[in-house]
């Protein structure tokens, strides 16, 4: 049998601080204990202090400043999504990865969103259909501001959701989505569908039709995917979508 290796004493130290960063014994804007009164605390030399905190660091929990110590920082969606950005942007996922994550995510999202909504938060949703809407008919086409506006929506009803893990996912994704909202554009889509889809979903919310609201959202992101995926196969074989 394969045993583990022994901790080191830097990352036994940099458990112990993030877990009591994660408990909240430290809380955001906090000062951690300077290298010296760990080093006397703990007898242990500058270099493994200074291991842990830098790990603690790569990982977004603590900000080191010049000659001011260690300072807790808080955790909010930019670090969370910072491998899950780099992935999309890189395109180090395919489309039909990113499209079945999104569809058992947003999904959820959905039926959250028709579980919880207030009335000002579908008064939000109506608002961003409307600005979508408008900004069709002053363009005449699905561009890539059209595309930043769904997402909005997307973005909207994770927030709506009330769970922050959610709310995290969609955010960095609609911030790295360009990647692929480029490729969309190339592609006559059916604008009545899109508009459809969030009306009907927007009613669904409305009516507290759960299980119609998921529903709604995956449709329309699987036909998102379809597209997507065809139009990743024409470029992959050198042929022009314009």
């Amino acid at each position: 049998m394969k045993t583990r290796a022994k901790r080191t004493v830097g990352e036994t130290l940099k458990l112990q601080l993030e877990e009591s960063i994660l408990a909240g014994v430290y809380k955001p804007g906090d000062r951690l204990p300077s290298e010296r009164q760990i080093m006397e605390d703990l007898k242990i030399g500058r270099s493994t202090v200074r291991e842990a905190y830098h790990s603690l660091q790569q990982k977004g929990l603590i900000e080191i400043r010049h000659g001011g110590g260690a300072f807790v920082r808080n955790v909010d969606s930019s670090m969370v999504g910072d491998t899950l950005a780099t992935l999309i942007r890189h395109r180090r996922v395919s489309t039909r990865h990113l499209q079945e994550f999104r569809e058992a995510v947003e999904s959820r999202c959905a039926a959250y969103a028709a579980e919880r909504a207030t009335k000002d938060q579908v008064d939000d949703l109506k608002r961003l259909l409307n600005e979508m809407e408008a900004h069709y008919q002053t363009v005449g086409k699905a561009d890539l501001e059209f595309y930043d506006l769904e997402l909005n929506l997307h973005t909207q009803l994770a927030i709506i959701s009330g769970n922050p893990m959610f709310e995290w996912f969609a955010i960095t994704f609609q911030n790295n989505a360009s990647s692929f909202a480029n490729i969309l554009t190339d592609e006559p889509v059916s604008i009545a569908e899109i508009l459809d889809d969030w009306h009907d979903f927007i009613t669904a919310v409305q009516n507290r039709e759960v299980t119609k609201a998921a529903m709604i959202i995956r449709t329309h992101i699987f036909r998102f995917g379809k597209i997507l995926e065809k139009l990743d196969r024409k470029k992959k074989c050198g042929i022009s979508t314009e």
